[in-house]
């Protein structure tokens, strides 16, 4: 099942042990603390980055799409430190550019074959060449 998620906005769920919100499109909207997902597509919605950029406050604008395939609503304390071998990390900030990059490289990160979002950190394991 296809699954859109995003980090809440600070001001939305301040201190909440999940906050990731999972959408499934026909289900209600739900909420984790770490998801895995499978042909993860990064996506920025350039209108809302826009506005963020425009007004000066983060709105909901930038998702990981993909097919869900673990969930969980356990509280981590501290970072998640199980990256599976491999994994890079990617970040996304709307004032320094219109896609999520990898952190070390800063290359443009679209898509990749598997992803997991723990907390507010996004791992992804780079497509193949």
């Amino acid at each position: 099942m296809t699954a859109w998620l995003h980090t809440h906005l600070p001001r939305l769920r301040s201190g909440d042990p999940n906050p990731i919100s999972v959408k499934v499109p026909g289900q209600k909207i739900s909420y984790a603390s770490w998801v895995s997902l499978k042909n993860v597509e990064f996506k920025v919605h350039e209108r809302g980055r826009q506005r963020c950029l425009e007004f000066g406050v983060r709105n909901v604008h930038a998702w990981l799409v993909g097919e869900e395939i673990l969930r969980c609503r356990a509280r981590f304390l501290g970072e998640f430190d199980q990256v599976p071998n491999a994994y890079r990390r990617a970040v996304y900030d709307p004032w320094k550019g219109g896609a999520f990059v990898d952190a070390e490289t800063l290359t443009a990160v679209y898509e990749a074959p598997w992803a997991v979002m723990s907390g507010k950190d996004v791992y992804y394991l780079p497509k193949e060449s």
